[in-house]
């Protein structure tokens, strides 16, 4: 009996030891593929704590994920405008500790708490790192950042679309499309998806498309879903951060693009993409 207890002792040892070395020596996975992950892009992409819901983050700096693709280390960047409407870029670590997260229906699953140092301030946009080429070759300062903002909205009052007037005269504008409409149509309460295109010298050029949630769509503001308009990979074209998302389940959409990252054909570049719905929400 003895020998049969020790043999089992042996065997479940064995066990937690396979179980550890599947979990750390599993292939990292690929966050270059587009919306593949809670962030994606050549840029990590971080929206400030103080947006979150308390269960996914607090006014001290952290935010409580789940998985385990996060790292702790230098380089990251908060971007901030303050009452002044003067914005600035200021550096900060991140620091990240395995955290169980929890689930409203079913067990905890692995985990992690990030801090940022210094915390985020109630004026922050963005926070992010440029971490894989071509990003990893922005030369970024701390200081103020040249930051513009979209003169009007076009048309009518209560319009949803905006422009931004550059400075050799060309008009940029952020037009809402509606796409083509949901079948069979959509709930009471719902919408039709609607995208939001960037028009520039007759090229036109779908950046992502807006979600809503169950609470209809209202009627957007430019500046609801351009967040900051600004220079900052310094080569004097707009880059801007969008917010895509505008439910009140606590999911986040956030994307930072930028003109020095456009491929042939577009305006701007996907830099990076931040898309998080907390798992222990009910969503009802």
């Amino acid at each position: 009996m003895k020998h049969l207890t020790r043999r089992a002792a042996v065997l479940v040892a064995g066990l937690a030891l396979s179980i550890a070395w599947a979990q750390e020596t599993q292939p990292e996975p690929d966050y270059s593929v587009p919306y593949a992950h809670k962030s994606s892009g050549s840029v990590v992409v971080l929206p400030p704590p103080y947006l979150y819901s308390p269960d996914n983050g607090t006014s001290n700096g952290t935010l409580h994920f789940p998985g385990r693709e996060y790292r702790s280390g230098d380089g990251w960047w908060i971007l901030t405008c303050g009452d002044s409407k003067q914005c600035k870029l200021q550096s900060a670590r991140l620091d990240v500790a395995a955290h169980p997260h929890p689930q409203y229906d079913g067990p905890d699953v692995p985990g992690q708490m990030l801090r940022l140092t210094p915390v985020p301030p109630a004026g922050a946009i963005l926070v992010f790192k440029p971490f894989r080429a071509p990003a990893n070759a922005l030369v970024l300062a701390e200081g103020q950042v040249e930051t513009w903002r979209i003169a009007r909205a076009t048309k009518t009052p209560g319009t949803m679309e905006g422009e931004l007037a550059l400075a050799d005269g060309r008009i940029l504008r952020f037009v809402p499309t509606l796409l083509v409409p949901k079948t069979p149509p959509p709930e009471r309460g719902e919408s039709d998806p609607l995208a939001l295109e960037l028009l520039l010298d007759g090229q036109r050029q779908t950046l992502g498309v807006f979600g809503f949630g169950m609470e209809g769509l209202a009627t957007l503001k430019p500046a609801d879903y351009v967040r900051w308009i600004g220079d900052l990979d310094h080569d004097g074209k707009p880059d801007f951060v969008v917010n895509f998302n505008f439910a009140s389940d606590g999911s986040q959409n956030f994307t930072l693009f930028l003109s020095s990252l456009a491929k042939p054909g577009e305006i701007v570049g996907l830099a990076g993409h931040f898309s998080y719905f907390s798992i222990n929400n009910t969503g009802c």
